[in-house]
């Protein structure tokens, strides 16, 4: 039987999704009038025949597709309602073979690209790496992978912000953060990172395993154990690596809290500036050297003030959208 030629537009739209109802309609009658043999034969030579470009697929795989396509659009000799229901298969088989090409593109694009974890103003979020490293971002972070390299020969991340990462240990495959200034390479450890934009320094307190921390600026490297914080000047690039038994205070903020040891006040509210996105202004100059011990929380500013306010004996009242601390007899 020979196919009329609007047939073959017919069919080639069918597959492509491009059909009207109408142009279905006629599509429909003219299945029903065909044999077996001459559907089969015809959705064969269209597969066969069409320029679909197909490269992004595996040609092992690909052939087995077609092999599949043409054992089963060649069978004939069955009851009438198999032959309605091959009929129907075999028109939609094409249809099926070009979304799954569709999905093996898109999925191997995605794997291509660079996936990335935010977090805004007063967000945390964690998120658990392939390879099972569990990372807890602090907020307004940012941490970035491409899933198609991550855990091949290396497992590397880029990163800004704060996070505290929990390391699964990999001696084959080694672990990096690449950040603001600096590189750090580990095999299995536990640590907090502070990388911040607007900073002189970043730090990384170490509670567990060791790590190589890398300087991009001054080439510096330095091997840190457990219990050590390392601050790196971004100016410099120089390395100051300092032993702290309270290396846990640095991740305070995943339970929510913010610890201070005898800390200048005015290091107190850059602190609480930095954890709210706020601006403090203190109006009593005297206080700014004060030292303050204790611990404020994460997610309540009232309560951060009211502390504030009793062990300082300051009022404060919002200014033109600035938090103002003055002395009770101001």
């Amino acid at each position: 039987m020979n196919i009329p030629t609007d047939m073959n537009s017919l069919i080639d739209k069918y597959g492509k999704d491009e059909l009207t109802p109408e142009e279905l309609s006629e599509l429909k009658k003219y299945a029903g009038a065909t044999t077996d043999a001459e559907i089969g034969q015809q959705l064969h030579d269209v597969w066969f025949d069409d320029d679909m470009d197909t490269s992004s697929v595996d040609d092992a795989l690909m052939n087995k597709i077609k092999d599949k396509i043409d054992v089963a659009t060649r069978r004939s000799g069955l009851s009438l309602f198999i032959r309605r229901t091959q009929i129907a298969a075999a028109i939609l088989l094409p249809i099926f073979i070009v979304f799954t090409i569709w999905l093996y593109r898109e999925n191997r694009l995605i794997t291509s690209e660079e996936m990335f974890v935010t977090t805004g103003r007063s967000e945390r979020a964690s998120i658990t790496l392939p390879d099972g490293t569990v990372v807890s971002l602090n907020t307004e972070s940012k941490l970035g992978y491409i899933p198609k390299d991550y855990n091949k020969k290396e497992r590397k991340i880029n990163f800004s912000g704060e996070g505290y990462f929990q390391v699964r240990n990999d001696r084959n495959i080694p672990f990096f953060v690449n950040a603001k200034g600096l590189q750090i390479k580990v095999l299995g450890t536990i640590f907090n990172l502070s990388v911040r934009e607007n900073s002189r320094t970043a730090e990384l307190s170490l509670e567990e395993g060791s790590v190589m921390l890398s300087s991009v600026l001054s080439n510096r490297s330095v091997v840190m154990r457990k219990n050590q914080k390392a601050i790196l000047e971004y100016k410099t690039g120089n390395i100051t690596v300092i032993s702290d038994e309270n290396i846990s205070d640095k991740s305070a903020w995943r339970r929510g809290d913010m610890i201070f040891r005898n800390t200048e006040l005015s290091q107190v509210i850059r602190t609480i500036e930095k954890n709210y996105s706020i601006t403090v202004k203190i109006e009593c100059e005297q206080c700014l050297t004060d030292t303050f011990t204790g611990v404020l929380p994460v997610d309540d500013l009232n309560e951060v003030f009211e502390v504030i306010e009793r062990a300082y004996h300051l009022k404060s009242v919002l200014r033109n959208r600035i938090i103002v601390l003055y002395c009770e007899t101001y």
